[in-house]
């Protein structure tokens, strides 16, 4: 795995029991992401866009193959050093938003800094400035019941984004949101990645996300079809 890597993959194969066979959702997979990438997995249902993130996530294990994300080999970890990488150095965007009901912004913010034991004069100035990245300071003590979807999401961007991780996985994250939202989201994470040079990678078969990506990697049937690079995506900040 060169310095630069973020991910590399080697001949990937996930399959699921069902019934008395199995399932094979990733087959034959060999990928390499690089530092400050700005990824989309795409393709439809079904195509293993989200096993295939979950694994990068090492929220999921690969039944062959080795997988190193952010230089641990994933196959090799245990169940702490895992929950550790992902605690420490990735962020987390799901569709659902997955936010706390009863916590404030602030609140649902600060979460990955109280799991990292950072201290609390530190974690307010970090999650002030998080919220400020996302452009909801005037939020900060609302309740998710009291915010629109787009400020759900940009809540769930702030607290993944709030520890600077290395790697963000977002998966479908505009799904819930119309598209002047989207749009507003997605100009968020160009941002982001450009300034932070964070990583990101996308599950979506989202239009909308597309045309920000700088690297597409069609999947069909659990295999990479394509691995097209964008010198010039139709959006880029």
């Amino acid at each position: 795995m060169s310095k630069t890597s973020v991910v590399q993959i080697q001949n990937l194969l996930k399959q699921f029991p069902v019934g008395g066979d199995f399932f094979t959702a990733l087959k034959d997979i060999n990928l390499e992401l690089e530092k400050a990438e700005f990824t989309g997995l795409v393709g439809p249902s079904g195509s293993g866009k989200t096993t295939l993130l979950n694994i990068i996530g090492g929220l999921d294990s690969p039944t062959e193959g080795n997988v190193d994300v952010l230089g641990m080999n994933l196959g090799s970890a245990s169940h702490n050093e895992r929950a550790a990488l992902r605690r420490t150095q990735m962020g987390f965007i799901f569709q659902s938003y997955n936010l706390l009901p009863v916590y404030s912004v602030f609140e649902n913010v600060e979460l990955p800094l109280i799991l990292n034991k950072v201290e609390p004069q530190e974690r307010k100035q970090l999650v002030t400035q998080a919220v400020e990245w996302v452009g909801i300071s005037d939020k900060i003590d609302s309740r998710p019941a009291m915010l629109s979807g787009g400020e759900c999401q940009r809540t769930a961007i702030a607290r993944a984004i709030v520890h600077q991780p290395a790697l963000i996985l977002a998966d479908e994250p505009t799904a819930n949101l119309d598209a002047e939202n989207s749009h507003h989201i997605m100009k968020i994470m160009v941002r982001l990645n450009k300034e932070l040079s964070t990583s990101f990678i996308f599950a979506t078969h989202d239009e909308k996300i597309m045309d920000y990506l700088r690297r597409i990697i069609h999947l069909d049937d659990g295999q990479i079809a394509n691995d097209e690079q964008i010198d010039q995506p139709k959006f880029d900040e």
